[in-house]
């Protein structure tokens, strides 16, 4: 069993550092070489980007949302991948206060889902009350995209 959760651990990190060439959002695929990893939702209003960078054994990165008709949280994530589930703690800025919540974000082939439940206060932060029950929604799906230069 802990071999098992070691090897998809390892082969989900490898994907994640994976840097690669942009042909299209939805055709794009990783490949060996290390370096940031680009992600986006993009609705008619709303924006999500997703920046992450492998520091073994933590991911890190950027986050930002951009909803229409409310305002931009932007900030900086951290966190670690618990079989194909990235758990992180997204460190943002919004009306001036800075706030933490726990974000997670399912691996798939075409990139990251966002995962959703309920959350409580812990520690000055908001967590999800039951990581290991969230509702990830393929319509929140972020897909690889070229990162800015």
């Amino acid at each position: 069993m802990k071999k098992t959760a070691l090897a998809l651990f390892a082969a989900s990190l490898g994907l994640l550092t994976a840097c690669h060439e942009q042909s299209s959002p939805t055709t794009q695929e990783p490949t060996a070489a290390a370096g940031p990893q680009c992600y986006a939702h993009t609705s008619a209003t709303d924006t999500v980007r997703l920046t992450l960078q492998a520091t073994q054994p933590t991911l890190t990165g950027q986050l930002t949302y951009h909803y229409f008709e409310k305002d931009r949280n932007q900030g900086t994530i951290s966190g670690t991948m618990h079989g194909d589930t990235l758990l992180a703690d997204y460190t943002f800025q919004s009306e001036g206060t800075t706030s933490v919540r726990q974000v997670a974000f399912l691996r798939r082939d075409i990139g990251f889902i966002e995962g959703f439940g309920p959350v409580v206060e812990r520690q000055g932060k908001t967590v999800f009350e039951k990581p290991h029950a969230l509702t990830f929604d393929a319509k929140y799906t972020l897909l690889p995209v070229a990162c800015p230069r």
